[in-house]
């Protein structure tokens, strides 16, 4: 067992313990009681691959075991369906039509990654040498949109965790973050995701710098724009690690993966240096604002803007360190302060 590996089963069995200590005295729900069990219970299955994922052993692991015998490739996706299908079943929010179409989003992008339905010669060269996995296929970016839309429409919404009535976590941030791996790291073996917890002091030296020059300019700018308004209300402790967890692992981490990890990623690979590599972070930056066109109703192009100069400094973190767990560092920390600081504006 490498060291990799051993700081991330670490950092598995730390989020459980913050997790049980977070529903016991925020929750009032008890360690070992059965609204504990139904959420804790799926909440663990789906957090073990979220984090052992981000290791070469994990993934190694998984990649030695799905390639023995064509058909296994299916088991992982099947594997994370009936998760859902058990124990929404026991807590009696089971829904057939989600069912449906999350069988559809686990299952038709494994069948694209798994056969040539799509040919993967179908590229655009994107590498020095010959190897194809560092070269950009059509086949690639119907992923992405197969793994994106879904989530971008909504289509998958209710897939939660339900520990009891009126009370529930989304699942659908962990099964993103892992099918997304799954598909492109597990089955593509794309270079350069970046997802790894094994940071250094350069990484967050990067991290922090970015985050404070995105507040110096976000700031003022949507002050200025009359987008958001300064309201401090200090939450608790319980409250502000709840906060934080929630917005790392929910909201930064799977947006990171799927913008910067992939999107941002891919792009750098189809253009290959025959466009300045600003140019490059900028579209996966603009990418990334107009994802967030629907987060208001009716759409405030404000937002858009801001996102994108947001993104401009995620894609920027992940451009240097190479990481996209350290991107979602300052992903965190943005909509942190904006939760904290500018709660009337949250979208």
């Amino acid at each position: 067992m490498d060291k990799e590996f051993k700081i991330a089963i670490f950092l598995v069995g730390f989020l459980l313990l913050i997790s049980a200590l977070l529903l016991e005295f925020l929750a009032e729900i008890h360690f070992l009681s059965i609204p504990f069990l139904l959420g804790f219970l799926p909440f663990s299955v789906y957090l073990t691959p979220y984090i052992l994922l981000s290791t070469e052993q994990g993934s190694l692991t998984l990649q030695k075991f799905i390639f023995s015998a064509p058909w296994k490739k299916f088991l992982f996706p099947l594997f994370l369906l009936s998760i859902y299908s058990i124990f929404s079943m026991l807590s009696s929010t089971f829904n057939h039509t989600l069912f449906i179409k999350l069988g559809l989003w686990l299952i038709l992008p494994t069948l694209l990654f798994s056969t040539n339905i799509i040919s993967s010669e179908l590229t655009w060269s994107c590498a020095t040498n010959d190897d194809s996995e560092d070269k950009c296929s059509l086949r690639d970016w119907v992923g992405v949109l197969l793994l994106w839309l879904p989530i971008e429409f909504g289509a998958l919404s209710g897939f939660d965790i339900s520990f009891k009535q009126g009370l529930s976590i989304p699942a659908l941030p962990f099964a993103a973050v892992i099918q997304g791996l799954y598909l492109f790291r597990i089955l593509r073996n794309l270079p350069q995701i970046g997802y790894s917890f094994l940071w250094n002091f350069k990484d967050l030296r990067i991290a922090f710098l970015t985050l404070f020059l995105l507040a110096f300019s976000l700031i003022p700018l949507g002050t200025q724009m009359e987008f958001i308004q300064f309201s401090f209300t200090p939450p608790s402790l319980g409250e502000t690690i709840k906060l934080i967890l929630g917005i790392y692992f929910l909201v930064a981490i799977p947006e990171e993966l799927l913008f910067r990890g992939l999107i941002q990623n891919l792009l750098f690979k189809s253009f290959n240096g025959r466009i300045p590599w600003f140019l490059i972070l900028s579209i996966a930056s603009f990418i990334f604002g107009l994802s967030h066109w629907n987060n208001f109703s009716p759409t405030d192009l404000r937002y858009v803007l801001l996102a994108s100069l947001a993104g401009l400094g995620y894609g920027f973190v992940y451009f240097k360190t190479g990481k996209t767990t350290v991107s979602a560092l300052v992903h965190c920390g943005v909509n942190f302060f904006w939760a904290v600081c500018f709660p009337g504006t949250q979208g």
